[in-house]
């Protein structure tokens, strides 16, 4: 495998997209606090060896920067030409090899570290075998993005290439089940993650945790919790059932007895709120 490559996260509308019935293109729909592109260019920025820089090309006019900043090199190209290898070319010289992934799929990090292993031509699929991503030597990438319809076409021309499906997480959210779908799997690793942690969950199908949240070690979340955007709570706390906490710092030994409605708030350490309280402002 080339130590030089590039990550293309292509957020393009594509044939099909009126599939989410929205206005909203489908690349900006919101999963865990943050939008769906923003997710594939993390699992881009994580791969190893890192890439030498992240180009997210799109035909619409978004504004991506805030949910970027935690990342240098990440340059957003707006293209509503074809050649997207114009792209390329403006951000400096071509590396050997290039990932293109598709702006929708939220979930791929281990599919897209399977395909940094191949010297040749690969895809990744997702659960529906429709394209998630795709790994080419600079040869075709440069054949395929001087003409550049989408990932599916794409697939089309190199039918011979070998395939990767990724068993769990391989998903291109294209409608409103798919973002249902994506939603469940993703809460699913970020409580995972916090519970690998010291965090107790008592019935975690049940709860929401955006990415951005902080909990301690410790704390113990009860059914039906949902913890939103920046939120950050101490060790050893309680957070009694149905609460739910956005943009809030919630300190440590705290005790929410339940259905507490916080948003832009802090809470000292080691208070108590009685049932239905509400602090802050929305």
């Amino acid at each position: 495998m080339s130590s030089a490559w590039t990550g293309i996260v292509l957020a393009r509308s594509e044939p099909g997209d009126d599939r989410m019935a929205s206005r909203l293109p489908t690349f900006l729909h919101p999963l865990a606090g943050r939008p769906l592109a923003w997710h594939a260019v993390s699992a881009v920025a994580a791969l190893r060896p890192a890439p030498s820089r992240i180009l997210l090309v799109t035909d619409r006019e978004v504004s991506l920067d805030p949910f970027l900043d935690a990342w240098e090199g990440i340059r957003i190209f707006e293209r509503s030409e074809e050649d997207v290898w114009s792209v390329v070319e403006e951000s400096g010289e071509p590396d050997d090899h290039f990932l293109l992934v598709d702006a929708r799929a939220p979930l791929l990090a281990s599919g897209l570290q399977a395909l940094l292993e191949s010297p040749s031509t690969l895809f990744l699929t997702d659960e529906l075998g429709l394209p998630a991503a795709a790994w080419l030597p600079r040869p075709d990438a440069e054949r395929h993005l001087r003409r550049w319809r989408d990932l599916a076409a794409l697939l089309v021309d190199e039918a011979e290439a070998p395939r990767l499906v990724h068993e769990e997480g391989a998903l291109v959210v294209r409608d409103r089940r798919a973002l249902a779908r994506a939603s469940e799997l993703l809460r699913d690793r970020v409580v995972g993650r916090l519970m690998d942690g010291g965090v107790t969950f008592l019935l975690p199908q049940t709860t929401w945790v955006d990415v951005d949240v902080r909990i301690g070690r410790d704390t113990v979340i009860y059914p039906g919790v949902v913890l939103e955007g920046q939120t950050t709570i101490g060790d050893e706390t309680v957070v009694g059932p149905g609460c739910r906490i956005i943009d809030s710092w919630v300190g440590s030994g705290v005790e929410l007895r339940g259905w507490n409605y916080l948003s832009h708030t802090s809470i000292r350490n080691r208070a108590i709120l009685e049932p239905y309280a509400r602090r802050g402002y929305d």
